[in-house]
């Protein structure tokens, strides 16, 4: 099955600006990874067409208004400050409009096959009450690793992510359970992540302060929330705080690895920010100190 893109979107963004565009594009690949009638390998493809589809035509916009790629990025690197409250209604019905023509496509037109173990994200209402708290294993026993059991949304992979945030830094999307390190091409490396229920609210904008490997875990909870309790020890597959540990400039908020893989996407009881530990290594080896670190809701 082939999916025109190219096609519907060059239709679905006709004369929007910049912030209509990307709201378009943000619903139609919410609509590919969300959908549980594809199996991972057809996602992931559908995923590539739609960011070529937007490739090309971001370029044909660029050469018609006379700016070229280079020039839009550096224009959103420097923090163009665009209002998400500023789309008109008339960006909306076409998002609206693209989001049923895509899911005709996707859905009607070819064989899709649901691949076991592999589901959606949630709608909110029904995250609202399905979010509880889960329960981690117990301090020395190893969940795994990898995140190869979770919905393919929740596993690393590269996304289409266009915003005004410095390319290097983080960005955590809180609710829907996100992690993004952010590229300088419109991309973003997105990770799933658990977080604890007092890492919901709270200040927005923060930095690394220290890296550590094999954080040492303490039984306390008062103790297991203070940055000064937190020591580099030998490694430990069974620790609550996993493999490696990113420190933030405010006591109690740090985004570590875990030994219970399966907590990935939800409400956890302890830590704060936690990746499965494949996946903080993998950010560990990306990330500096002074790195930006930013909280969305």
């Amino acid at each position: 099955m082939t999916v025109d893109y190219y096609a519907l979107l060059t239709k679905a963004v006709a004369g929007k600006d910049t912030l209509g565009r990307d709201k378009i594009y943000k619903d139609a690949y919410d609509l590919i990874t969300r959908s549980s009638h594809l199996t991972r390998e057809a996602a992931a493809s559908n995923v590539a067409a739609l960011e070529a589809a937007i490739r090309r035509i971001e370029d044909e916009i660029a050469v018609e208004e006379g700016r070229d790629a280079a020039q839009i990025n550096e224009v959103l690197s420097e923090g163009t400050n665009w209002k998400p409250w500023a789309v008109g209604a008339g960006a909306l019905a076409a998002a609206i409009a693209l989001s049923a023509l895509v899911y005709g496509y996707v859905v009607t037109k070819g064989p899709v096959v649901v691949a076991t173990g592999v589901t959606a994200p949630p709608p909110k209402a029904a995250r609202a009450r399905e979010d509880v708290v889960m329960a981690d294993l117990k301090a020395g026993e190893d969940g795994g690793s990898t995140g190869e059991g979770l919905p393919f949304s929740l596993q690393r992979q590269v996304v289409f992510y266009r915003t005004t945030v410095v390319p290097g830094s983080i960005v955590i999307d809180r609710e829907n359970r996100f992690l993004y390190l952010i590229d300088s091409n419109n991309s973003a490396r997105r990770y799933g992540i658990g977080i604890a229920q007092e890492c919901l609210k709270g200040g927005s904008f923060f930095r690394v302060t220290n890296k550590l490997e094999w954080p040492d875990w303490r039984s306390s909870a008062q103790n297991a929330r203070d940055a000064d309790a937190l020591a580099a020890s030998a490694g430990r597959p069974g620790s609550p705080l996993g493999a490696r540990a990113l420190l933030l400039d405010k006591p109690g908020l740090l985004i570590h690895g875990t030994n219970s893989p399966k907590t990935i996407g939800h409400l956890v009881a302890s830590g704060c920010i936690r990746l499965v530990n494949d996946d903080v290594e993998d950010l560990y080896r990306r990330v500096s100190l002074e790195t930006r670190v930013v909280f969305v809701s």
